[in-house]
């Protein structure tokens, strides 16, 4: 896997490079960056600062996005498949209409999260603490809701849960020992 330097990927992006496969860009602060339409396949992004960045009809496949910030990201209609954000923050992203399959959400704080319109099929939260997330006319399947800590959840009268709670629910104190928290 190639590293590449931040100069590097603003450039040719700049350029119109949209594509781009088997690179590390791990620890990069590419917070407010505008990558809008950006293909990642095999890229990793672990530890990253995505804050604010435009991730706007993004595909992320094979990402590995663990321990990053993705606070008040953009990632509206952006495509996530087979990609990791274990232990990141998504406090305040927008996912809304955002196609979410084969992903791991461990660990995640997500706290006025937009995943209104969303489709989330076979997604991992497992110790992830969820409050005022926005389910609004979304579709989840295979997302074992019972493995989060829920607090506050918005849904609507089309939002489809299919196969979301199973197992036992796990309690605060669970969720105290095992997610680092995100100040922001």
């Amino acid at each position: 896997m190639l590293k590449f330097r931040l100069s590097e990927l603003k450039q040719r992006y700049t350029l119109g490079e949209r594509y781009f496969s088997n690179i590390n860009l791990s620890g990069l602060d590419l917070s407010g960056l505008n990558l809008e339409n950006i293909n990642f396949l095999n890229v990793n992004l672990e530890n990253v600062n995505l804050q604010g960045t435009n991730l706007e009809n993004a595909t992320l496949k094979y990402v590995n996005l663990t321990d990053s910030n993705l606070y008040r990201a953009n990632l509206y209609r952006a495509r996530l498949s087979d990609t990791n954000l274990t232990k990141s923050n998504l406090k305040e992203t927008y996912l809304r209409c955002s196609f979410i399959n084969n992903v791991k959400l461990d660990y995640v704080y997500l706290e006025k999260t937009d995943f209104s319109e969303a489709y989330l099929k076979n997604v991992s939260v497992k110790g992830s603490k969820i409050n005022k997330t926005d389910l609004t006319d979304s579709t989840l399947i295979d997302v074992n809701l019972s493995q989060a800590y829920i607090v506050e959840m918005y849904y609507s009268k089309l939002t489809k849960l299919y196969n979301c709670f199973q197992g036992e629910v796990i309690g605060e104190d669970f969720f105290k020992d095992t997610v680092t928290s995100f100040i922001i």
